[in-house]
């Protein structure tokens, strides 16, 4: 069975990610807090220590001895007045949304490139638009975007690397989203998210063609012009 590691797979769209794919590949997680799912592999880690990350990383190797995909999906966000921010939160967010991405491709770079598999960065809407307070966030998310082109032309023929920019995913299971909430949105809905989990399988199909591509899976929030 292939390995795939996903990083943030406790909860929200990674847990999402994880529960399906898990029916097909052999699943490692990588997260702070341990959400326990059946043949999921966890390793708890502080993505934003780099010394840890690096001791993970190492600790996997030793248990597998191919790598099919990666897919980077955890995030931290944060939204606070300009004035408020401190830089410890800008490193914290940073590291966490854009330097683990970077170290754990770097060290999987081998792996990936002798099955010919994927990288997959989930990005975000945010890293074309923004609400007021949220610049770390926004800043990690351009950078995953752009790490992903990047990404895609180093490991160029080998690895195929693409990003998803979801928009509003609804994570919350107790939250049902209003009628506004959802008219809102061209698609006539609130994104779910097995919309994330269906676009990860089609990249993981993807025979080769596809990559250094970014797919915006918002409804159509970003193409749609909104005068107030």
């Amino acid at each position: 069975m292939q390995n795939i590691i996903i990083t943030g797979a406790s909860n929200g769209i990674g847990r999402a990610i994880a529960k399906k794919l898990s029916k097909k590949y052999h699943i490692i997680n990588i997260d702070i807090i341990e959400n326990k799912m059946d043949k999921v592999d966890f390793y708890k880690c502080d993505l934003s220590d780099k010394s840890k990350l690096l001791k993970t990383i190492e600790k996997i190797k030793t248990n597998i001895d191919s790598l099919y995909a990666l897919v980077n999906n955890a995030a931290f966000f944060s939204s606070k007045s300009l004035e408020k921010q401190t830089l410890e939160e800008w490193e914290n967010i940073i590291s966490i949304n854009l330097t683990a991405p970077y170290i754990l491709s770097k060290e999987f770079a081998l792996m990936l490139k002798q099955s010919k598999g994927h990288i997959i960065n989930i990005s975000s809407t945010r890293a074309s638009m923004s609400e007021s307070g949220t610049e770390a966030y926004s800043a990690s998310k351009g950078g995953i975007s752009s790490l992903t082109h990047a990404l895609a032309i180093t490991l160029s023929p080998d690895v195929n690397v693409n990003s998803i920019s979801p928009g509003w995913i609804n994570t919350n299971e107790e939250y049902l989203p209003t009628k506004l909430d959802n008219s809102q949105h061209p698609s006539g809905r609130v994104g779910i998210p097995d919309d994330i989990v269906d676009t990860v399988k089609f990249l993981l199909k993807n025979k080769g063609f596809i990559t250094g591509s970014d797919f915006v899976i918002d409804g159509g929030m970003t193409k749609k012009m909104i005068y107030v």
